[in-house]
Formats: structure tokens, sequence, C-alpha cells
């Protein structure tokens, strides 16, 4: 009896160990699909196929069409039964110490596989496909007990459906058909939106493959065991980074880059020494062009469908031998304007582990960690210090120092360049409520004049290519906009103008810049107070929620009173005598100047 019980305690229990795997960590049907790619192209198949095969069901009293298989087809090499048989068992393959593909870990077909299904079979052939090997497996059987060992490959012609449905199965000398059957786990219900889904994830994991190497990922749909002609597809390419075209972004932005390199020439590379190699990493950085983020209409580009696609697209693209591992989003912050740059750095699979690459090639693990140091705000980060515990430590991430700082400060100037480009691209609700403040302020300049205050700048004609030329060269602005805010000036006869600009070495919030004929307000954009009281106060970005107001306006009056407490402790400071006293009538100068420009306000709100 004991005996039996020994017996029974096995290390890991096999209808455990294939419930457990199920759960294998795949975000998605299409990241499943991905791994089968994987295969295909390490096989150097030129074509591989996806298809998707639905019968209608009966669902709530009515009839839809739902998936019961999905296949990938491809031309690759193909496999003899010693390699099938490797194939399909965990932990195994022919490239399991091979550093050159993108292939490695042995965990490819079966776990992809029964993360979406239950049952999988597989076809190849290396002397057509009239002279295919098939095998299996089945989880049922395994969690019985009834399957322990892969099947022995057997001769299996490839069925005649898929030698008709395919483009290349019958045609080419060798190949593989892998399908799932009995699916479970599948993401999305119909075939559509699984094929859209498809396209989007593997159009940009495969991108490198597709545009550099003509790799052709079809996209199929198989109803009542014909075609459906209009969902028949190449795979477009999804670039992350919005350099490529054509790609499958919308219109207009699907036949030309909707984003421009970022820097000298967008890229830069960065040496590691590992293990007494010397490899190179690569970053390749992008943000948006004035065309798809100025828009003549004054709509939100956010709002478009490219700019839906872009806010699908939010992150650091991590390739690993041309092929994307993730699109880490713990770079980007919440702000709107992320989805306007893009980020790509690139490692050869030599770096897995300095990276930490997981088995089911999704996540880069150690680098992404790299993000936590630089999202919490509150945490100090001597470099040199941590660098210093890693390499005492051991700690692979010792490597990342220098590329991720790079990263961030390439980030972060994109992001000013993004702030800058769209300063005066107002909406509607923005261009109402500041031109009628421009239109005010600009009057009280006349009353100051007609009172025997002028100044030079009053009588000063204006000189609209100068503004314009300012606001692109100085100011950062996109050259349709700088137009425009100069029409506006001429056209209203305007004194004043409210302008914003990234100076970070300016310790000012804001400076008068007097321009031929127009004084510029402008905002210095890098000092707090403009994202505490201009950008808070933002009339576009007000909302009808309650509590948002009210937080909002509290952030806003605690910027002005310590603001206001900044001068009273400027002017405290200073010693008692002349100066100070010049600091205090300065004081009460610029308040009977306020008053003036003030009053009357209140009877237009």
């Amino acid at each position: 009896m004991a005996n039996n019980r020994v017996n029974t305690r096995e290390v890991i229990p096999q209808s455990l160990a294939i419930k457990s795997m199920r759960d294998s960590g795949y975000k998605s049907t299409a990241h499943a699909v991905a791994e089968l790619i994987d295969n295909s192209v390490q096989a150097e198949a030129s074509v591989v196929e996806v298809f998707i095969v639905e019968e209608k069901m009966r669902v709530n009293s009515r009839e839809r069409w739902r998936i019961t298989d999905i296949a990938v087809v491809d031309n690759g090499t193909g496999m003899d039964d010693t390699v099938l048989s490797m194939a399909l068992q965990f932990g195994n393959g022919t490239h399991l110490n091979d550093r050159t593909g993108i292939g490695r870990f042995g965990m490819g077909i079966p776990n992809s596989s029964i993360s979406q299904c239950t049952h999988v079979d597989i076809w190849t052939w290396q002397a057509g496909a009239g002279n295919a090997i098939s095998s299996y497996l089945d989880v049922e059987q395994i969690e019985k007990g009834e399957l322990r060992e892969v099947p022995v490959p057997q001769p299996a012609p490839l069925p005649d459906e898929w030698r008709r449905w395919s483009a290349t199965a019958d045609e080419s000398e060798s190949g593989t058909v892998v399908r799932w059957t009995d699916l479970d786990r599948v993401t999305w219900k119909g075939s559509k939106a699984t094929l859209d889904n498809i396209e989007f994830l593997v159009g940009r994991i495969y991108r490198r493959f597709i545009t550099d190497d003509g790799l052709v990922i079809r996209l199929a749909v198989i109803r009542d065991g014909e075609l459906v002609h209009e969902l028949d597809r190449a795979t477009r390419v999804n670039d992350p980074l919005y350099l490529s075209a054509p790609s499958s972004t919308p219109a207009p932005f699907d036949t030309q880059p909707m984003f421009q390199p970022y820097g000298r020439d967008g890229m830069e590379t960065f040496p590691i020494e590992f293990k007494g190699e010397n490899y190179t990493v690569q970053m390749r950085f992008s943000y948006a062009t004035d065309a798809a983020r100025v828009r003549d209409d004054g709509k939100n580009p956010g709002d478009t469908a490219y700019g839906k696609h872009a806010k699908n697209n939010v992150g650091v693209s991590i390739l690993r031998e041309k092929r994307e591992l993730d699109l880490d989003t713990r770079w980007a912050n919440r702000d709107l304007r992320e989805r306007w740059w893009g980020a790509e750095i690139e490692f050869p699979a030599e770096l897995d582990e300095v990276f930490g690459v997981t088995n089911n090639k999704q996540y880069a693990t150690l680098f992404s960690e790299m993000a936590d140091f630089f999202s919490d705000d509150e945490r100090e980060v001597d470099w040199s210090q941590i660098r210093e515990e890693w390499l005492d430590d051991g700690d692979l991430r010792v490597h990342l120092i220098d590329i991720c700082n790079r990263l961030v400060t390439h980030i972060a100037k994109m992001r000013v360049l993004l702030r800058q480009q769209t300063s005066g691209a107002r909406t509607d609700k923005q261009s109402r409520h500041e031109d009628r403040t421009a239109d005010r302020a600009s009057e009280k300049f006349r009353q100051r004049q007609n009172e025997g205050y002028g100044i030079a700048q009053d009588d000063a004609p204006l000189d609209k290519k100068a503004v314009e030329d300012d606001l692109v060269n100085n100011k950062g602005y996109a050259s349709t906009t700088a137009r425009s805010i100069a029409d506006a000036v001429e056209a209203n006869g305007r004194k004043v103008i409210f302008v914003n600009a990234d100076n970070a070495e300016s310790p000012s919030f804001f400076a008068p810049d007097p321009q031929p004929g127009v004084t510029e307000i402008v905002f210095n954009t890098s000092h707090p107070a403009h994202k505490m009281l201009v950008e808070t106060l933002d009339a576009d970005a007000l909302s009808n929620n309650v509590q948002d107001l009210q937080a909002r306006l509290y952030r806003a009056s605690d910027a002005m009173r310590m603001l206001l407490c900044a001068w009273a402790r400027y002017e405290m400071e200073e010693k008692a005598g002349p100066r100070r006293q010049r600091v205090a009538e300065t004081r009460q100068e610029w308040g009977k100047m306020a008053r003036q420009f003030l009053e009357d306000l209140d009877e237009d709100l």
C-alpha cells in the first residue's frame, strides 16, 4: 500500500502540469499565433498563411459564425519525424543552444497551442505535401494519462482542403501546417475581429521581416469550406515608429510616414560587453510630423482614425533579432501626447540574459524593471552608487544603465518638441477664449498709449513674415500654425498674443518678447507655474466632472498663492534700504497696472 502511494507521487504530476502549462502567459490569441509564425520564420519560410475556419452555430436562439479551427501554413523547410517529435515536446527543439535566430526556447508549438485549444495537429513534408507526415497533442488525453509520449509521426498526406485553400502548400517542396481544434480559449469570437487583431500585432512583431526580407503573412477566412475573398489579405506593416510606408496606418498616413526621425538620423548605438564579447544595441526614435498633429480644421488629431491607431502603439518597442518581443508601456505616462512619439530598442539574442527575455518571447523583464527607476518621482537615484552595487551583486541590469538613461533623455526631449509643435494649434474653444483675452489686452495697450505712456513698440508696423519666422524658428511652432496666428494678428489689429515656448535654462515663468508690430507674452513651459496654472486652467482640458473641476481650481489657487509667497520672500530677503524700497515700489506700480488691465473683466464673464 505504501509503495503504491509513493509511486503516485510524481515530481510533476502530468494532469496538473498540463493544466498549469495552459496558463502559460500568452496575452492573446494573436500572441499565440505569433509563436507559430516564429517557427515558420526560423524554418526559412517566405510565405506564412493564417487561416480562420468558421461554422454557423446557434447562440441564444440566433445563428452566428463561430471559429472552430485556426491554422498556420508555411513553405519553410519542413521537418522529418525526429524533428517533428521534438517540436511537440515541451522544452525541446533544434535551436535550444542556437542564438542566431528568433527561436531558441523549445516551447513554441506546444505552449502556444494548448494556450488556445485542447487539440493540435501537425502535417509537415520535405518531398511534397502528398508525402507529409503527421502527429498531434491532445490535452484531454494527457490529463487522463492516456497520452504520455508524443505520438510517433505517421505518413499522412496533407488533406485536400488545405492544399486547395493554401497558396503554397500544393506547390512547395517542403512546408508545415499547424492546426488548432477544440478551441476553448480564443480571445475573440468572430473571424474579422480575430484577423484584425492578428494583423495589428503580427504586422508590428514581424515588420522588419516584411519590409527587409519580403516575408508575406497571408490572412484568410474559411466559411462552409470556401474562402471568404473579401477578408483574404496580406498582413500590412504596423510600425510603432510610423516611419514606414505603405503601412496599416489609416489614411492619409497609409501611404506616407506619419512620424519623422528624431535627432540627426533617428538612431543611436550602444556597445555592451558581456561574457567577454562585445555586442551592439541600437535605439531609434521618432515623433509626429506637423501634418499629423496640426489640422486645418482645428479638430483634435487624437480623435482621428490614425490618432486612435497611434494610441494602441504607445511605448518602447523591444526588438530581439528583428522580432518585436513587447511594446513596453512602462516608459510612457498618461499624457495623451504620448502616442505621438516612438522609440525602439533592438538587441541580439546573445543578450537575452541582460534584457531578461522570457521563454514565450513576450517580455524583456530586466529592461522593463529599469523603467521603475525613472517613473518613481520620490526615488533618489545615484547611478554611480547603483552601478557599484549592481556590479558587486552581479546584477545584469548594470549593462542597461547608460542605455536607459539615454532613452529617458531622448523621450523627454521629444515630449518638449511635441508640446511646442501644437502650442498654437488650438481647438475652437481655446481659440475663442485666448483670442478674446488677446483682444482685451490689445485694447489696454492702446489705452496706455493714449494716456501718454506710449513706447516705440506701439507705433512699429506689423511684419507678418518676421512674426511667422520667430514662431517657427524660436518658439517651435508648426509653420501652418504660425501663419494662421500672424494672419489673425493682422486681421484683428492685435498688439498682444500669447505664446508658449520651452526654455529650461530660464528661471522666468513668462517674458515679453517684442516683435515688429506685436508683443508676444511668452510662457515658459518648463517652469512649474505653467503646468500648475496655464495647463490646469486650459479651457479645453476642463470637464463637467465636479470633482475634477474642484481639484483643478484648488491646484491653480495653490499655485497662485505660492507665486505670491515667492514674491514676498524675494522682497523680504532684500536688505533694508533703497533696493528693498525699489522692489516694493515695483510691486506697487505693477499692482496699479494690473488693476487697470483687470477692470471691466468681470463684465464679459
